[in-house]
């Protein structure tokens, strides 16, 4: 009879649900990112906020801004976040040359999968203007942007 109620406590405990993982890191680390088309590099500051520096590069096109995020959540997972972007533009067709600038606001979040991977996606519209000197011309326009990417964290 101690058997049968040992073996079924032992079978109570593996029914629990196990977390992914126990924390993300919280302040004080860098984080690699990568996605479509480009990476970045991003530090958490204090656990509540994280400076980003972008790089995206695609079909004539090249950008390269900074990002400010700040956290709703510290230690949870996933870590929910708002923030704000500008981005330095050029663009490069077959017959203009352009460059410009972005900016606009975002909310998202990141799950991580472990300590130090996490997934990131965020949404929001982007002011983005472009002009072309050579002929006079000008384009501007807000748009909406979907961000996603895996970042890697590290001290």
């Amino acid at each position: 009879m101690l058997a049968k109620k040992e073996i079924a406590q032992e079978q109570e405990e593996e029914l629990q649900p196990q977390p992914i993982i126990k924390s993300p890191p919280v302040a004080g680390n860098w984080a690699l990112g990568g996605f479509y088309p480009g990476a970045s590099l991003k530090y958490v500051t204090d656990g509540k906020s994280a400076w980003e520096l972008r790089a995206q590069s695609g079909s004539g096109i090249f950008a390269l801004g900074s990002r400010y995020y700040r956290y709703f959540t510290q230690a949870s997972n996933p870590r929910l976040f708002f923030g704000i972007e500008g981005d330095y533009i050029t663009f490069k067709g077959k017959v203009s040359k352009s460059t410009g600038f972005a900016g606009g606001a975002f909310v998202g979040g990141e799950i991580f999968l472990t300590k130090q991977i996490g997934l990131l996606m965020d949404f929001g519209p982007m002011y983005i203007s472009l002009s072309d000197n050579n002929f006079s011309e000008s384009a501007s326009g807000i748009e909406y942007v979907l961000n996603m990417g895996i970042y890697w964290h590290f001290k």
